[in-house]
């Protein structure tokens, strides 16, 4: 852990803290030093491992979340001031997208220097023991504005992944093991090297009570889990249908719920991963719909394998 002093500026400027870090953000007030801690919580994209720079969260609620640098890094950003200013969108709808603060340049621990970060809501915040997984949604990642080395890469990725056969890709997982008082974490490797067919079962051992085990996951939670995923996926789903201003590529669905067991099952279904967002092609977002079909059909699937919908789970 580090301390980060700042004083929030305007989103188009920045100011220096006491500690050499910098933030863009929404307000002029000084704010109190915050303690910087590792997002052990997270499953998927810049973890904070093997010396690289990686997200970050703090006591208030925050997740910050690493910028790649240029076009990129800036994109994400832009999204982010233009989708939660579209009076187009309902705020039905922008519930699922993680509220946004602006940013800030943090100079990290381990020899990366100051790097910038996305401020945005930490959604594993008041989960106890969360136990969350990334499914990343559409046929295909890249898109033809990226350019062709970029494509090529996303297609070969998705070729070797099950992207391109299934339309998800569960991306990362972890799950917390209540009689063993510990969360089991799924490795790169073993999300990167799911076979199609082994994916169902996947989702299985993430809504088990056994997930450490080898194999015979109980999905005990998979009832109330997915009954509650699926509630809220289909009102994304009717959004979707409609909307053709946004065109989301190599973004996921990211699942949370409590893993301490409890009478009533919390589940936090949002949306995450928008650098790769396209605007107003005038049609429908038939690669993210159909990856969203997938997920809810093969949810759909485990439920009835299971018995039926558990009507105990609430939704965060």
């Amino acid at each position: 852990m580090w301390k980060a002093s700042f004083v929030m500026a305007g989103m188009d400027s920045a100011v220096v803290g006491t500690n050499g870090n910098h933030l863009s953000g929404s307000s002029s007030s000084p704010l109190p030093p915050l303690v910087f801690k590792v997002a052990d919580n997270q499953v998927a994209g810049h973890r904070f491992e093997e010396g690289r720079v990686g997200s970050l969260i703090d006591d208030s609620g925050r997740f910050y979340k690493p910028l790649q640098t240029g076009a990129r890094g800036d994109k994400e950003v832009n999204f982010f001031k233009r989708f939660h200013s579209d009076v187009n969108v309902p705020s039905s709808v922008k519930s699922f997208f993680p509220n946004f603060f602006g940013t800030i340049e943090i100079d990290t621990p381990n020899g990366g220097g100051l790097v910038r970060h996305a401020v945005m809501e930490n959604l594993t915040n008041g989960f106890q023991h969360p136990s969350v997984m990334d499914v990343k949604i559409g046929f295909r990642t890249w898109y033809l504005e990226a350019g062709p080395k970029y494509v090529e890469k996303c297609k070969l990725k998705d070729q070797e992944t099950t992207s391109a056969a299934l339309g998800i890709r569960v991306s990362g997982m972890m799950v917390y093991e209540a009689n063993k008082g510990e969360a089991w974490k799924a490795g790169r490797d073993w999300c990167k090297y799911i076979k199609t067919e082994a994916v169902s079962e996947a989702l299985v051992r993430f809504a088990s009570s056994n997930p450490s085990a080898e194999k015979e996951y109980d999905g005990a939670f998979c009832k109330a889990v997915y009954g509650a995923t699926l509630t809220e996926l289909q009102k994304l789903k009717s959004w979707f249908e409609e909307q053709k201003s946004y065109h989301f590529h190599s973004a996921s669905v990211l699942i949370v719920y409590e893993g301490k067991p409890s009478r009533t099952q919390t589940v936090s279904v949002r949306l995450v991963d928008f650098a790769h967002v396209v605007y107003d092609k005038n049609e429908i977002d038939d690669n993210f719909l159909s990856g969203l079909n997938a997920l809810m059909k093969m949810l759909t699937e485990i439920i009835d394998s299971v018995g039926n919908v558990d009507t105990s789970a609430s939704h965060k």
